[in-house]
């Protein structure tokens, strides 16, 4: 990995699972995987903006919102990434979300908190660009 980012995970506002629920077709169509329904949120404890600049120098895969009546969905913008080098994911950056650019949202196939056992206040590496 070209940058490697340390972050902290925390419960987020529980809004996850509803969410990769609703977008679940999208995600396997655009990232080819089935989505474990909740995502792991991790707070970029270092060098937030290098985070940051760091997504936007990759390109998006995009995932395009359902048409679900009476809701506006915006597109969510996927990127690969390896979670304390050994797990392949993805970071999910809604168009619309309660979040600021300091919070990681992950998906994965799994549940990532019994896979690498981590509890709200471990200390994770997230790894993004080339290998």
């Amino acid at each position: 990995m070209k940058k490697s980012f340390r972050g902290v995970v925390f419960s987020g506002v529980g809004e996850g699972e509803f969410f990769v629920n609703l977008y679940a077709e999208g995600i396997r169509r655009a990232l080819g995987l089935n989505p474990y329904p909740g995502t792991l949120n991790v707070r970029v404890a270092d060098d937030v903006e290098g985070f940051n600049s760091a997504l936007r120098g990759m390109d998006p895969i995009v995932i395009e919102p359902p048409r679900v009546k009476g809701m506006r969905l915006g597109r969510v913008m996927a990127y690969p990434a390896v979670l304390n080098w050994t797990v392949d994911v993805y970071i999910v950056r809604p168009e619309i979300t309660v979040y600021r650019g300091d919070v990681a949202e992950i998906v994965s196939d799994v549940r990532l908190r019994d896979l690498l056992n981590l509890t709200d206040g471990s200390v994770v590496e997230i790894g993004l660009g080339d290998p």
